[in-house]
């Protein structure tokens, strides 16, 4: 679904349909948003959390027995996922 900025101003309702379907916000013909199911939003800033922090646990693992700043790998990958 695609909307003018104006066309969402006026007609809120439309936001029901966000649960079917991502809504592409445009202004003055050319899209600059978009609105998506908050359950969705969540599982794509996951997935990209997930991804980051995968790659940094691949570059320490790949450091061996280097100097981790006094923290063993284990240590350093439970802090990465509590935050």
């Amino acid at each position: 679904m695609t909307l003018t900025a104006t066309q969402l101003k006026q007609q809120t309702y439309l936001m029901d349909n966000v649960k079917k379907e991502d809504i592409v916000i445009t202004k003055r013909d050319r899209p600059f948003a978009v609105i998506i199911d908050i359950d969705r939003y969540h599982k794509l800033i996951g997935n990209n959390r997930n991804d980051s922090i995968k790659k940094k646990l691949k570059a320490l693992d790949s450091l061996g027995s280097y100097s981790l700043g006094g923290k063993n790998i284990d240590k350093i990958k439970e802090e990465m996922y509590e935050n």
